[in-house]
């Protein structure tokens, strides 16, 4: 049986395992963090910007003025947010000519694929008879942490923990694959769906061909057999 200082010792045993479980040099919450909380990805906003001479000799748009127009509404397609603003030059005796230049700017834009919609117009005060058309949009940039930490290895090996730079370098693959930053801070906003492709299935189906899924099930069979 025990007796009472026996009692004592081992509630005094089990009281200081517990107080050294929670406040002893042992791992706790705050090394529990994810891969994605220790190397962080950033998403910053970024203006693109492509500048335009407003030359006044002549009222069309060089071919070199094109090709970048198109370069320029490609990667607005493919990575832009927001509208695609063309800003021309005000305050000057060739105000009609920037304005003008704007326009031809808007229609060889959309003829490159932006839509009409996505394109907006603004002006700033100039005094020079020399001025510029400047075209900006919006798209972000994906970043994550620094690699390279080399420093508390042999404390992280005494309490198996991991390397500061684990997971680091797959952090950075992620950030530098993104198609699209944006993606990280909100979904992409969903395309309409194919109306021809759904009622070619519906007509092939009232007509009693075979669908898609008929085909697959008949290969499946074919296999299986």
């Amino acid at each position: 049986m025990f007796t009472s200082n026996m009692r004592y010792a081992v509630l005094s045993l089990v009281a200081f395992s517990a107080t050294a479980c929670t406040s002893g040099p042992f791992n706790g919450p705050q090394h529990a963090a994810t891969v994605a909380e220790t190397h962080p990805i950033s998403v910053d906003s970024q203006v693109v910007t492509l500048t335009l001479d407003n030359d006044q000799s002549t009222t069309e748009l060089s071919s070199v003025d094109h090709a970048r127009l198109r370069a320029f509404a490609n990667a607005y397609m493919r990575s832009g947010h927001g509208p695609l603003t063309v800003t021309a030059p005000s305050g000057t005796s060739a105000d009609f000519d920037g304005q003008e230049t704007a326009a031809d700017i808007r229609n060889a834009l959309h003829e490159a694929g932006v839509p009409w919609s996505a394109i907006s117009g603004a002006t700033y005060r100039t005094g020079n008879s020399e001025s510029q058309l400047i075209l900006s949009y919006t798209h972000y940039v994906a970043t994550a942490s620094e690699c390279g930490i080399w420093e508390g290895l042999k404390g992280r090996d005494y309490r198996n923990l991991r390397t500061p730079n684990f997971g680091c370098a797959t952090q950075n693959n992620i950030a530098a694959l993104l198609a699209d930053p944006h993606d990280l801070i909100a979904p992409a906003n969903e395309t309409s769906r194919d109306a021809a492709s759904t009622v070619r299935a519906i007509e092939a189906y009232r007509d009693g061909e075979l669908t898609g899924s008929q085909t697959d099930g008949e290969i499946n069979a074919q296999v299986s057999n």
